[in-house]
């Protein structure tokens, strides 16, 4: 079968998204060079998503038209045949090429829209409809292939997206498509493909199978992260420490519980970031609170559960959100240190024997020291936002996220939170750090972890396709 290659020729104004336009189709955040300036991108530069084998869609990266009135104005102003054409116009403009050296990076465009098979307009419509913008479409027009513009920016403050779309409407460019760099959604990005299918009917087979592709890599992406959530939470309710029932000892292992799940966060941090195919660097300079691949407002701070809405306990161990005693026969609830000096022995005779350790560790004086209630559904929270931040970011460099705001938009915690917990604090076995080897510890521990990733599909995380 012979190798079938779309080629794309971004092309548009400078600064206005190109190359990160194309860093988030690709899921590659190193893909050329942006900046803050006009003319950053130099030269052409192209990249491949690969669809299989013999398919693939190459896209390129071009110059910002930084000049296109006199741009315009000089391709006119060239001698013109009877019956010449705009495609006749760009090459004899562009085999004159030496005689216009300012016109450098322009040509390098025009090379670009004559040799691709289809072309996507980049418009920040942040900015006016001004003359310049006009002539860019017009010379655009000369190379006679499909257009697709893509309006960036959308939800800014300031952007005109029905100013712009009238325009286009009046230069018979209706198939326009919008793609948010700041914004991301993954329902945007199918848009542009299906777009390519209407303009491009030979490749409308080529393009289902990528549409195809690009759903089932998100759903398989989606559901992968939400299984490592739900690991997070799995192990973070199981884990916990036996300590003497003295301040000194509860102190020390309260800060082993702390430390524990601080590294189980960061393990699926980082495993989160690259799932996404995000890099530490890309996230630093971002406005979610993460620095070295670490959270910086940390998990067991009273300060950060309030950011959070949760409400901070009055039985913090040392001022840290960690509860002490779990009572199985409470059905799993942490209990302060009040509750553990009196009532236990009435209820010894009619426990069962799987509780014997924890019953048996209060009447001798030791506690269990877990993660209480309220610093678990932070843990819960933050990964969540995390998730929907990576999820709504496209791979650019200047792209600003910022985690949700859950005071004003705050989710309720899923129907059998407290069962999960329950069952989780039963078996501390479930932490990965006790390295278990017995299958029916990780059975019933992935049987909870289904049912958790289950409801996160269900009832909590949004779909966008």
């Amino acid at each position: 079968m012979d190798k079938k290659q779309l080629s794309v020729a971004v092309v548009g104004h400078a600064n206005t998204g190109k190359t990160s336009l194309i860093r988030t189709l690709l899921r590659d955040a190193n893909f050329g060079e942006i900046a803050d300036k006009a003319g950053t991108t130099r030269h052409v530069e192209g990249a491949e998503i690969r669809i299989d084998s013999n398919q693939s869609i190459i896209i390129y990266d071009t110059p910002g038209l930084e000049d296109s009135i006199h741009l315009l104005n000089t391709i006119d102003q060239l001698p013109q045949e009877e019956h010449q054409d705009g495609i006749d116009r760009l090459l004899a403009f562009i085999n004159s090429a030496p005689l216009f050296p300012d016109l450098e990076q322009e040509i390098k465009v025009l090379k670009a829209l004559l040799s691709n098979d289809i072309i996507f307009y980049v418009i920040d419509v942040r900015e006016p409809i001004l003359g310049k913008y006009r002539d860019e479409l017009k010379i655009l027009s000369y190379a006679a292939k499909p257009i697709i513009p893509v309006l960036n920016f959308i939800e800014s403050d300031d952007a005109d997206v029905k100013g712009w779309t009238t325009q286009l409407a009046r230069l018979n460019l209706h198939a326009f498509v919008s793609f948010d760099s700041v914004v991301f959604k993954f329902s945007d990005e199918l848009k542009i493909y299906q777009k390519m299918q209407t303009l491009l009917s030979q490749y409308e087979a080529q393009l289902d199978v990528l549409i195809a592709q690009r759903k089932q890599q998100w759903q398989e992406r989606a559901t992968a992260a939400q299984q490592l959530i739900a690991v997070l939470l799995v192990e973070s309710a199981a884990c916990r420490f036996k300590a003497d029932n003295d301040e000194k000892s509860i102190e020390l292992f309260s800060e082993k519980l702390q430390s524990t799940m601080r590294k189980l966060e960061t393990k699926t941090l980082n495993q989160l970031l690259n799932l996404y195919q995000f890099q530490q660097q890309d996230i630093d300079q971002y406005e979610l609170p993460i620095q070295q691949g670490k959270w910086e407002l940390d998990l067991f701070s009273s300060d950060h559960l309030q950011e959070f809405s949760s409400k901070v306990s009055g039985d913090f161990v040392k001022g840290a959100g960690v509860g002490v005693a779990v009572d199985l026969v409470a059905a799993g609830m942490t209990l302060g240190a009040a509750a553990v000096a009196g009532g236990v022995m009435g209820v010894l005779w009619g426990v069962k024997q799987r509780y014997y350790d924890e019953i048996h560790a209060k009447v001798t004086g030791y506690r269990y020291l877990c993660a209480d209630d309220t610093t678990l559904q932070v843990l819960w929270t933050r990964q969540l936002n995390l998730l929907s931040a990576l999820q709504q970011r496209g791979h650019a460099s200047f792209t600003k996220m910022s985690l949700v705001n859950t005071t004003s938009d705050e989710k309720p915690l899923p129907k059998r939170w407290n069962k999960w917990l329950s069952k989780a604090r039963h078996h501390p076995q479930w932490l990965s750090l006790n390295n278990s080897d017995q299958p029916s510890f990780k059975g019933k521990k992935q049987q909870l972890i289904d049912e958790i990733v289950q409801s996160l599909n269900n009832e909590i995380i949004p779909k966008d396709e």
